[in-house]
């Protein structure tokens, strides 16, 4: 054989190692669903993240709300303002955007044209500190409701045109939840329960005072209980995890308790005996993570158990203490098509200088809680805030913790990448087979 047909023989098997290596480095680098689609500039920092319709907008902290083509990243109107400085929470629901801003306010722009069509201001307090952007802006059957966690204070407004419908105002007295009311007609002692409260023209709230509690169900437009639970346990705030089959779910302490719905007698009960993280409903199965290091699934229909996972092996959950060591519980994600579901937490510790953030994230078989591939990851040297995200995509679970993007590969764990932003980054939102993300300056598509 002469030396020019075994060069042509070596660059061919070069060849041939070189192209395998891409692949590997594509299946476990560029995990499908990860790879960047578009990016482009944003003039300001993202407080919020919204999708709609084939759109992608942005609000910045002084109102200001642009809106791009999901699909190319191009403008298709920006500059619109809510209002406001400080502005935080977006939402898009039937041809309109409605955004928070200082002083408990939410303004509503048109979603085709930006143009903007009316705002209305929140009645929870009288200054800046104790009137802030809604924590929450929920809109269902024509109603827009903003939130704010400090009670916490809820005002329910028509969709359409604004007007105040009713309002709950908490008094923070222990003889007293504070006063539901729509300022004309009717007003009902309570406080508006945490979670998912809303139904229809109804709201589940908490009644009586610290020592006696009880859960009643409100009908907002007359001002009639449609019905009240018997006395609760004291001492904790109750949450709406959600209805199944004519059941409300409703989360108080390590406790979780189905209610009918149409009468508000006791169907079942559960207490675990430990905090309950992120309790998230698919199907007839309630999934949530614990303080006890485990990821449980019930039944909604009767309340038992179907599986219970120990995932804490490191006990780093123990080590919370609400002081120097903080939790940090991501979002449950259920992906039905690959019967899995994706669990993360971490802790930081406070006291290190670098602010060492410590997390695991888990992959287990939807139906049985077998765990599939575990994952640790380490970050340092940044303040930890509020927002977490967690999406899965195709084969890419992307997690974020205020500076910090991980993308995982969802089959086997493995980190594709890692990226740190100079100043903050807004957790992940998916619509379709993309994922959006805002960090620093920038919008990026990812499919």
């Amino acid at each position: 054989m002469n030396r020019q047909i075994k060069l042509v023989i070596a660059i061919a098997a070069a060849t041939v190692v070189v192209s395998s290596l891409l692949v590997y480095a594509n299946i476990n680098f560029n995990p499908a669903g990860s790879q960047t689609g578009w990016q482009r500039p944003i003039e300001n920092f993202a407080t919020a993240l919204a999708t709609d319709c084939g759109k992608v907008f942005t609000m910045d902290i002084s109102g200001n709300v642009n809106c791009y083509n999901a699909q190319t990243g191009s403008s298709v109107w920006n500059g619109s303002s809510v209002g406001g400085y400080f502005s935080k929470g977006l939402i898009v629901s039937n041809g309109r955007v409605y955004g928070g801003t200082q002083m408990a306010t939410v303004g509503c722009l048109d979603e085709a044209t930006g143009q903007f069509q009316w705002s209305f201001s929140g009645s929870l307090g009288n200054s800046a500190y104790m009137k802030p952007a809604p924590d929450r802006i929920v809109v269902r059957n024509g109603i827009v409701y903003s939130v704010i966690n400090i009670g916490p204070g809820v005002t329910a407004h028509n969709a359409t045109d604004g007007t105040l419908l009713w309002e709950a105002l908490p008094l923070q007295m222990p003889t007293s939840f504070g006063n539901i009311t729509d300022l004309k007609n009717w007003q009902v002692s309570g406080r508006v329960l945490d979670g998912d409260p809303f139904s229809g023209n109804a709201v589940y709230a908490l009644g009586g005072n610290w020592s006696s509690q009880y859960i009643f169900k409100l009908d907002t437009e007359n001002g009639n209980v449609i019905w009240q639970s018997g006395t609760l346990l004291q001492g904790f705030a109750s949450s709406v995890v959600g209805s199944y089959e004519g059941q409300v779910i409703i989360q108080k302490g390590s406790q979780i308790t189905s209610f009918n719905d149409a009468t508000g007698g006791p169907l079942w009960s559960r207490d675990i005996d430990a905090s309950i993280y992120e309790p998230t409903i698919n199907g007839g199965t309630l999934y949530f993570g614990a303080s006890d290091g485990n990821l449980y699934a019930i039944k909604l229909r009767d309340g038992n158990q179907i599986w219970k996972t120990q995932l804490d092996n490191q006990n780093l959950i123990s080590t919370v203490n609400n002081e120097n060591i903080t939790l940090t519980a991501y979002p449950i994600q259920i992906d039905t098509t690959k019967n899995r579901i994706y669990w993360s937490f971490a802790v930081v510790n406070n006291d290190d200088e670098h602010g060492t953030y410590t997390g695991t994230i888990y992959c287990l078989d939807l139906a049985t809680g077998k765990t599939i591939w575990t994952q640790q990851f380490e970050d340092s040297g940044g303040l930890y805030g509020p927002s977490v995200g967690m999406v899965v995509n195709k084969d890419a679970v992307y997690l974020t913790e205020n500076t910090a993007l991980w993308v995982f590969s969802a089959s086997n764990g493995n980190l594709a990448r890692t990226q740190h932003f100079d100043h903050y980054i807004l957790p992940p939102i998916k619509a379709g087979d993309q994922v959006f993300i805002a960090g620093d300056l920038y919008l990026t598509a990812y499919a």
